[in-house]
């Protein structure tokens, strides 16, 4: 399996109120920035991440040492203040080594701009010039119907849902929505 193609990065984009953001693979310097992003993050779209990320010791983990041949950490920075986060995710052997997992958290002020969307772009840009086949993306129903609907936009398609699988913080339960992205697919779609 490729490399990471990381040569375009840092890459400015243009969101929908017309500021410039830039973005480009996270650097151990980041380590301030995004645990000041995830604090700003709503408590409810903490709850729903895999790992705490309100923790010192978790974003240390992630800003030390990256592993850019596992996992391919993008943010969209305005200046010196991290916007958005977005995580790719793959394994270099077995059955899963053609599958890749994306995550993405978008600030609040950002959302509606297109800057998860254009994060999501870049990654899957990036995970079929690797050559992985697909991308998959999981999403809390209720709590991620926007995320779901530019992933859709996107060609995702609705692969699975796990009905009840979560609970919320007040205990609600909440589905789990699986999105893949059969990257032939994606080649067919970007090419226009």
């Amino acid at each position: 399996m490729k490399a990471y193609k990381m040569t375009a990065y840092p890459r400015e984009i243009t969101v929908r109120d017309g500021k410039k953001i830039t973005v480009r693979p996270l650097a151990p310097a980041d380590r301030d920035a995004l645990a000041r992003f995830f604090l700003a993050l709503p408590a409810e779209d903490r709850y729903f991440l895999k790992d705490d990320v309100t923790s010192p010791r978790v974003i240390e983990s992630w800003t030390a040492q990256i592993d850019f041949d596992r996992v391919l950490p993008l943010v969209a920075c305005s200046g010196d203040e991290i916007v958005a986060e977005a995580v790719l995710l793959r394994r270099r052997h077995g059955a899963y080594r053609g599958v890749g997992t994306v995550r993405v958290s978008v600030a609040k002020q950002q959302r509606g701009q297109g800057v998860g969307t254009a994060l999501i772009h870049e990654l899957c840009d990036i995970a079929a010039d690797a050559g992985m086949e697909k991308i998959a993306a999981e999403f809390v129903a209720g709590a991620h119907d926007d995320a779901i609907d530019a992933a859709e936009r996107l060609g995702f398609i609705r692969s699975a849902i796990v009905h009840e699988f979560l609970r919320d913080e007040r205990g609600r339960p909440h589905d789990v929505v699986l999105l893949v992205l059969p990257l032939g697919k994606w080649y067919e779609w970007a090419q226009f």
